[in-house]
């Protein structure tokens, strides 16, 4: 029997630094807006909001992430520590997904480089770069897997990697009847039970300890909006299930399918074909491996089935969603390659990933990394520097969250002065108080906006380089 070049430990150390230092050796200013709004509930400490009803543990971690950078002197925005922490999940799912891979019969190389290759795909890379709560689920989902697929699986700690997933976010819940396959398959069905104990007393406690010390809900209506997290955004709080019909839904959930591999949207001819194509062969090879209908192939199956039911009908087109899919894909292609002989199968991921680095760097990593990219943080650095510190500044959209975390103006969000009697009657009272109040040329985009407030009294008083300034002020 050939012996091991490296330990399962120390393999997974050296894919952990090696991702970790890819993630860092570019920083995103993509800043998506619920990173940012939980860096602003992390620098206020703000636990009611950081223990959102979706993904409870997240905010928690991040809140425990930045104090411990704090201990040692950084004194910047948290947003940084929280895309350092994602950085650092990324990896680590990356190098458990390569002892994923070893356990499961994989050579060596062939888990090193299935971990690459995981590591650069479009939706692992970015959302690893990005303060977000996904990958924190990512990261014990494969835990959970690894586990649930090894020679003499542990229900219990299967369990338990699956609930710290659900607290990274619910739609993990999605994964449980390929977790009750993998174990009843091999096992026998007595030993669901301590997979679903763990599972269920780690998730209900985490949640009942967060609504007895942090949330605090005065009534069963605030425990419903806590716990419906983004089924209840809209400014009426009520419910709203973000999907459409499944004819509609179906083409953005398969264009996702692929996008999740190579961000190829935007591209024209030979980029767009070099992108689709790069896209289709790991699911080439995942669809070999399918055919074989093994226990490791039907898990899989089962995984992407359980997740497929409900983001076939829950926003298809958001791609953070699917960011566990590509564990399951992954996984499928390696699978599929082993009719391939050792040498061709390590060139073939070894190649899919050298030009998946090159093209989603391309066209994904490296136009976040750029500043004049993300036109909503020019404007709120604009704002910043062509406003008094002490201005109101109207707001819509990302300019939510950004205006106040980076301009650090107070703000007056249109989300909630739809009508216009409502906002005049608003802007009248901060008049009559003597404080002043702006509003920027991006946010005068949105719809019927720039003529109510011409009809109330819009003044420029700064502009340059297409950006631009207005004072919004009663006319005499």
């Amino acid at each position: 029997m050939k012996k091991a070049f490296w330990s399962d430990s120390a393999q997974s150390a050296a894919v952990f630094a090696v991702v970790f230092l890819l993630n860092l050796c570019v920083r995103s200013l993509y800043f998506n807006f619920d990173g940012v709004a939980c860096a602003i509930a992390v620098e206020l400490g703000d636990f009611k909001h950081l223990v959102h009803g979706n993904h409870l543990g997240y905010g928690v971690l991040a809140w425990a992430f930045d104090r411990l950078w704090r201990l040692f002197g950084y004194q910047g925005h948290a947003v940084l520590t929280l895309q350092v922490l994602d950085s650092v999940l990324g990896a680590a799912g990356a190098a458990v997904f390569a002892s994923l891979l070893r356990r499961l019969g994989r050579g060596e190389r062939e888990a090193v480089l299935g971990a690459a290759a995981l590591a650069v795909s479009h939706a692992w890379w970015f959302w690893s770069l990005e303060a977000q709560v996904y990958m924190l689920g990512a990261l014990f989902m494969t835990l959970a897997a690894r586990e649930a697929l090894s020679d003499q699986p542990k229900p219990g700690w299967v369990g338990l990697w699956h609930a710290l997933a659900v607290l990274g976010h619910v739609g993990h819940l999605m994964a449980l009847p390929a977790f009750i396959y993998a174990l009843t398959h091999k096992k026998g069905r007595r030993e669901i039970s301590p997979y679903l104990v763990f599972l269920s007393v780690v998730v209900c406690l985490a949640y009942v300890c967060a609504g007895l010390f942090a949330v605090k809900p005065s009534s069963i209506l605030e425990l419903k909006l806590w716990l419906l997290g983004s089924a209840a955004l809209g400014v009426d709080r009520n419910f709203a299930w973000h999907g459409t019909s499944l004819l509609v839904a179906l083409p953005h959930w398969l264009r996702m399918s692929l996008r999740v591999f190579t961000e190829f949207v935007g591209q024209t001819g030979l980029l767009w074909s070099a992108g689709v194509v790069l896209a289709v062969l790991p699911l080439l090879a995942g669809a070999r491996a399918a055919a074989d209908k093994s226990r490791e192939s039907r898990f899989w199956l089962t995984w992407l089935a359980g997740y497929a039911l409900l983001f076939l009908n829950w926003e298809p087109h958001t791609i953070v969603y699917r960011v566990t899919d590509l564990i399951a894909l992954w996984a499928l292609a390696t699978l599929g390659l082993q009719s391939l002989s050792p040498r061709w199968r390590q060139a073939a991921l070894a190649s899919w990933t050298a030009a998946a680095l090159a093209y989603n760097y391309a066209f994904v990593i490296k136009p976040a990394s750029e500043f004049s990219n993300n036109r909503g943080l020019v404007e709120a650095e604009w704002t910043k520097v062509s406003s008094p510190p002490e201005a109101w500044v109207l707001v819509s959209n990302i300019g939510a969250v950004y205006v106040p975390y980076f301009a650090g103006r107070r703000t007056l969000n249109l989300r909630y002065y739809a009508d216009e009697a409502v906002l005049r009657a608003k802007l009248d009272d901060l008049n009559k108080a003597g404080e002043s109040v702006y509003v920027s040329g991006l946010t005068l985009q949105d719809p019927g906006l720039r003529a109510a407030l011409e009809r109330y009294g819009l003044k420029p008083v700064a502009e340059t380089a297409g950006l631009s300034l207005f004072r919004v002020s009663r006319r005499k």
